[in-house]
Protein backbone atom coordinates (compact mmCIF):
# COMPACT_ATOMS: atom_id res chain seq x y z
CA UNK A 1 0.00 0.00 0.00
CA UNK A 2 2.78 2.10 0.51
CA UNK A 3 4.24 1.89 -2.89
CA UNK A 4 0.89 2.87 -3.75
CA UNK A 5 0.56 6.27 -2.27
CA UNK A 6 4.12 7.18 -2.88
CA UNK A 7 3.61 5.81 -6.91
CA UNK A 8 0.64 8.22 -6.63
CA UNK A 9 2.58 11.13 -5.23
CA UNK A 10 -0.12 11.40 -2.35
CA UNK A 11 2.52 10.99 0.52
CA UNK A 12 4.42 13.93 -0.97
CA UNK A 13 1.86 15.63 -1.90
CA UNK A 14 0.11 15.74 2.01
CA UNK A 15 3.72 16.07 3.24
CA UNK A 16 4.09 19.33 1.27
CA UNK A 17 0.81 20.99 2.33
CA UNK A 18 1.79 20.22 5.85
CA UNK A 19 5.26 21.95 5.68
CA UNK A 20 3.48 24.84 3.64
CA UNK A 21 0.96 25.21 5.96
CA UNK A 22 3.33 25.61 9.32
CA UNK A 23 5.50 27.77 7.42
CA UNK A 24 2.65 30.27 6.71
CA UNK A 25 1.63 29.88 10.56
CA UNK A 26 5.20 30.49 11.83
CA UNK A 27 6.16 33.49 9.40
CA UNK A 28 2.52 35.01 8.95
CA UNK A 29 1.70 38.36 10.81
CA UNK A 30 -1.29 38.66 12.17
CA UNK A 31 -1.44 41.98 12.94
CA UNK A 32 -0.42 42.85 9.04
CA UNK A 33 -2.42 45.92 7.86
CA UNK A 34 -4.17 46.66 11.21
CA UNK A 35 -3.65 50.23 12.83
CA UNK A 36 -2.58 51.06 15.80
CA UNK A 37 -4.38 53.06 18.48
CA UNK A 38 -3.14 56.16 19.29
CA UNK A 39 -1.77 55.64 22.75
CA UNK A 40 0.26 53.46 21.10
CA UNK A 41 1.91 55.48 18.53
CA UNK A 42 2.52 57.48 21.78
CA UNK A 43 4.09 55.00 23.41
CA UNK A 44 6.35 54.35 20.46
CA UNK A 45 6.82 57.73 19.83
CA UNK A 46 8.65 58.44 23.82
CA UNK A 47 10.06 55.55 23.26
CA UNK A 48 12.46 56.73 20.31
CA UNK A 49 12.73 59.62 22.21
CA UNK A 50 14.10 58.13 24.84
CA UNK A 51 16.57 56.62 22.71
CA UNK A 52 17.52 59.35 21.49
CA UNK A 53 18.46 60.93 24.29
CA UNK A 54 19.92 58.55 25.50
CA UNK A 55 17.60 57.27 28.64
CA UNK A 56 17.76 53.14 26.94
CA UNK A 57 19.92 50.83 28.60
CA UNK A 58 20.73 47.90 26.25
CA UNK A 59 19.53 44.45 26.94
CA UNK A 60 22.83 42.65 28.20
CA UNK A 61 23.44 45.83 30.44
CA UNK A 62 20.15 44.61 32.24
CA UNK A 63 20.63 40.96 31.98
CA UNK A 64 24.46 41.41 33.54
CA UNK A 65 22.79 43.67 36.33
CA UNK A 66 20.39 41.05 37.45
Amino acid sequence: MAKTLTKNGKISEMAHREVVGALREILSDPDFGMLLRPEAIKRLKKSVRSKQAGKVKALKDVLAKY
